[in-house]
């Protein structure tokens, strides 16, 4: 399956201000065979991830549960929508980067500082949406618990969102793929928010 997207370290002011490691890792990849599929958002960053405790002896002997509660859905897919749509228009988003800053309303931590900055190697791929003056709309499919993944417990869920990303031009035909975006979510004052983009 080709990759969707290209991702670039943070630079090194970021990871020494946290004492979480800063992973680079992929968010979102294609499922789809349209040969447009390479336009979904690039260089998306991570923030970090702590490693998950072995599980213990009692909770080894059934299996964990997959269902993921309805609030971390809702959470889960308004973060991936405002994350993966853009308006390239005249009168639209000025970069990639204004997604992120609309999905940071639904984030926290480390990630939360990151999301709206620009990264290295966008430039390109976003002149090209802006030279069909093209729209990318999202339509949520599923929200699920990745295989192997830990359950959703009352603090973590760890999920994977997949969505269909259609690219509207201003003249020719919409192109269609599948996509998919690996989510940590934490539980927070505020309700769940997303801490970090791991690999699904």
């Amino acid at each position: 399956m080709p990759r969707s997207t290209r991702f670039l370290p943070i630079s090194a002011a970021l990871c020494a201000a946290t004492s979480l490691p800063v992973l680079v890792s992929g968010c979102a990849s294609s499922t789809g065979d349209d040969a447009g599929s390479t336009e979904s958002r690039p260089n998306s960053v991570s923030a970090g991830i702590t490693a998950t405790a072995a599980p213990s002896a009692s909770a080894s002997r059934a299996a964990p549960s997959t269902t993921v509660p309805a609030d971390v859905r809702k959470s889960a897919r308004a973060f991936a929508t405002a994350y993966a749509q853009h308006d390239a228009t005249n009168d639209g988003d000025r970069s990639y980067a204004d997604a992120g800053a609309r999905a940071a309303k639904f984030s926290t931590g480390e990630l939360r500082k990151v999301l709206a900055q620009k990264r290295a190697g966008q430039d390109a791929p976003w002149a090209a949406l802006r030279s069909e003056q093209a729209r990318q709309t999202v339509k949520i499919t599923s929200v699920v618990v990745p295989d192997g993944a830990p359950a959703v417990t009352a603090s973590s869920a760890l999920v994977r969102v997949g969505y269909t990303l259609t690219t509207t031009p201003k003249s020719g035909p919409a192109r269609h793929s599948g996509e998919q975006l690996a989510l940590r979510l934490e539980h927070t004052a505020h309700g769940w928010a997303v801490a970090a983009l791991p690999w699904a």
